[in-house]
């Protein structure tokens, strides 16, 4: 795994696919020509191969590649995109105790916080209506459920031999950047399924504004 890397956003950047923008996204859409996605690709595998020149395969977990699904299916129309999910009152929970930086200012209100998950959420059923069947959809309770069962799908969508060391990725070396980083030290579990439970009267104002995605 290269981490969360940036650079994907930058290309749409640069290409005037900026999501701050209320801008129509037309004309920058129909400006990527054959002959430009083809050199926006090689860039891009450039740019990996510097951070991980052994790898056969780069993983690049930035959240927010969600928006750029449509660029990468475009640059890249052999890339496997895994889609991972959670119990959208528990995800956002979690979003919301976390300090996250700036950029990810919607954490910081409930009501906020639920209404750009139903947008998140909206854009996902898009990119599964434009890439059908391209995008694997990970639950996470799914897979504390049953690991094993789960990861073997997972192993089998992205075309790979199967490796009993996939049930053992916390017994691993390697340094972790992100806030999960003390969960990918420990065996999978299952005490965070519901935990928003536990803080029920307090998150009513997020739950509203989940509507019928608040699975309660």
């Amino acid at each position: 795994g290269a981490g969360e890397l940036s650079k994907l956003r930058r290309v749409a950047n640069a290409i005037g696919l900026r999501t701050s923008s209320a801008g129509d996204l037309h004309q920058p859409v129909m400006s990527i020509t054959e002959d430009l996605s083809r050199t926006l690709a090689e860039e891009h595998l450039a740019y990996l191969r510097e951070r991980a020149p052994a790898a056969l395969r780069v993983v690049d977990k930035m959240p927010h590649n969600f928006e750029l699904i449509g660029l990468v299916g475009l640059l890249f129309p052999n890339a496997r995109i895994i889609h991972c999910r959670r119990d959208a009152i528990d995800n956002c929970v979690s979003c919301f105790v976390l300090n996250f930086s700036e950029g990810h200012s919607y954490n910081t209100d409930l009501k906020t916080l639920g209404l750009y998950y139903r947008e998140y959420d909206r854009l996902m059923q898009h990119w599964n209506k434009v890439f059908p069947g391209l995008i694997f959809e990970n639950r996470y309770e799914t897979l504390v459920e049953d690991q094993e069962a789960q990861s073997r799908r997972l192993i089998d969508y992205l075309g790979l031999p199967w490796d009993d060391a996939c049930l053992r990725f916390f017994d691993r070396d390697g340094s972790v950047n992100t806030p999960s980083r003390w969960q990918v030290r420990q065996p999978i579990y299952k005490s965070s399924v519901k935990r928003w439970k536990n803080y029920e009267n307090e998150i009513q104002p997020l739950i509203q504004s989940l509507g019928d995605l608040a699975e309660i």
